[in-house]
């Protein structure tokens, strides 16, 4: 495809990236009605939805290096794909935890999630945080924010 065509769809590198990450999430959503969120508890369905998406990403990192470069590049025309990115990611989260009717807490934990998982990645790329970090925060803050749910 010549890069013209690619720009006549895609203004900017940073949509396309965006767009692919917003294509990924959308396969995972697939994956995960096929094959759903392993676990009796909600954290344990969030946590194997969160070890996937994060798998799935590791596999290509020069992928994911550039689309989380992409997704934190501050350029306001991208603004609106990447809050499909993170609202998509939240979305699937939500439905990993299985409420039928979301309350204003579970809200508030796939967002506070969705931060973290979009946090922990920042730095695994900016090469702070090891490959294996992500997923230990991403536990780490779905065993805390399920800690004492009714």
């Amino acid at each position: 495809m010549a890069l013209g065509t690619l720009y006549r769809y895609f203004p900017s590198k940073e949509h396309l990236l965006v767009s692919a990450m917003l294509r990924q999430i959308g396969d995972l959503a697939t994956r995960l009605s096929i094959k759903p969120p392993a676990g009796s508890e909600p954290a344990e369905r969030v946590i194997d939805v969160l070890r996937r998406s994060n798998h799935s990403l590791q596999r290509q990192p020069r992928f994911a290096l550039a689309v989380i470069k992409a997704l934190a590049s501050g350029d306001e025309t991208v603004a609106p794909a990447v809050r499909q990115v993170r609202e998509s990611m939240r979305s699937i989260i939500l439905g990993a935890i299985g409420e039928v009717d979301t309350t204003p807490r579970d809200e508030m934990v796939g967002e506070i999630l969705e931060e973290v998982w979009f946090s922990a990645l920042v730095g695994w790329i900016s090469g702070v945080d090891s490959s294996g970090s992500v997923i230990r925060k991403l536990e780490d803050a779905t065993s805390l924010l399920f800690e004492g749910r009714p």
